[in-house]
């Protein structure tokens, strides 16, 4: 009888620990799911954490700068199919762009024109708007409409007596602080006359044929501040032929002549590129004197284009709108006049031929 109550006993204590285990594993999961539901829903609600950017060394940001400017790789086309040609070139010539050795003429600037921006190497400059307005437009369009009957009056008046001097006459504001840039040097006419005229300080010449290269390189050897370079400028890097015109040869255009064609190599490098090279986000340019039988219109285009048509005061080009291979010229120039009248105002003008502007807040 005894040991039935003891066996009674073991199996009610058995059930109640086993009432207990269940009570204490319900209650435990209770709980669990209680905190699980309260941390979804801490996650659901809360705002997610700030992103962590790893700090960085060295790399000197400035708050809210611009973007630095375009830069263009030295670039040559080495694609061209090599032949004898007549204007000297040498090896280099032909498996170099031209421009590797263009530094910065900052240092040899007068204080007067230039940056006092440590930093203007890196200049941003905003670009204008490539679309006209609709005054603009309707301008551009009423230049198109007459640019034959302007062209042969343009051409006309400046070649008439000795009016064609005023491209040399006109610039009495140089002195020895200006700068000059010489875009299409040729035999150096140009170039002698205004700096007998006004010692300009640096005066700077670009001239892609070898041969009228050479005979600048003789015609001022003497000349301390002349800076001479054997290319041209143009939209993009590049080598062709050419065939050299005019009389005594001259005058060269890539127009005139063709890649299979041309008896000299001519090279140009990328406008906006080489102004960079030059250094001229940190001075400014004087005047800047274009004259190179059609290259005038990719050049124009690319200094406005590129915003940095605000660093030079003058600006002076000779127009070629009836070269059979320059495409929609009278469209182009229309189109340059208008944006040009944005930052610079005529101070002389032979339409379609030659013409100076000059910066507006320049008196």
């Amino acid at each position: 009888m005894k040991s039935r109550y003891i066996k009674l006993a073991l199996i009610a204590g058995g059930v109640v620990a086993t009432v207990l285990l269940l009570n204490h594993l319900h209650n435990a999961k209770s709980f669990i799911n209680e905190r699980g539901n309260e941390y979804s829903n801490k996650l659901m609600h809360s705002p997610p954490p700030p992103r962590v950017v790893p700090l960085l060394s060295n790399t000197h940001i400035k708050r809210n700068s611009p973007p630095p400017p375009r830069v263009v790789p030295l670039l040559s086309n080495t694609h061209i199919k090599r032949k004898p040609t007549k204007c000297g070139e040498t090896e280099d010539d032909f498996t170099m762009a031209g421009n590797e050795g263009v530094k910065p003429l900052t240092e040899k600037i007068a204080l007067k024109f230039r940056s006092n921006d440590s930093m203007c190497a890196a200049r941003y400059f905003p670009k204008p708007n490539p679309q006209l307005t609709p005054e603009e437009t309707r301008r551009k369009q009423a230049c198109v409409k007459t640019w034959a009957a302007d062209h042969r009056k343009g051409s006309g008046a400046f070649w008439a007596g000795n009016t064609q001097y005023v491209r040399h006459t006109h610039h009495t504001y140089l002195n020895s602080d200006s700068v000059v840039f010489d875009i299409g040097g040729n035999k150096g006419e140009d170039a002698e006359a205004m700096i007998k005229r006004f010692h300009p300080g640096n005066y700077l010449i670009l001239e892609p044929i070898k041969t009228l290269f050479s005979d600048l390189a003789k015609v001022f050897k003497s000349e301390s501040k002349i800076l001479l370079y054997n290319f041209g400028l143009a939209k993009k890097n590049d080598k062709f032929y050419v065939n050299v015109l005019g009389h005594g040869g001259d005058a060269t255009s890539v127009f005139a002549g063709n890649d299979n064609g041309g008896s000299c190599l001519l090279r140009v490098v990328n406008t906006t590129h080489f102004l960079l090279q030059i250094g001229v986000p940190c001075y400014e340019v004087d005047l800047i004197t274009v004259n190179c039988e059609g290259c005038e219109f990719e050049i124009l285009e690319e200094l406005i284009a590129s915003g940095m048509i605000g660093q030079f005061r003058h600006v002076q080009f000779a127009t070629h709108p009836t070269l059979k291979h320059l495409k929609n010229a009278p469209e182009r120039y229309c189109e340059i006049q208008e944006k040009l009248k944005r930052t610079h105002t005529v101070s002389y003008q032979y339409k379609w031929c030659w013409e100076n502007w000059k910066r507006k807040d320049i008196n």
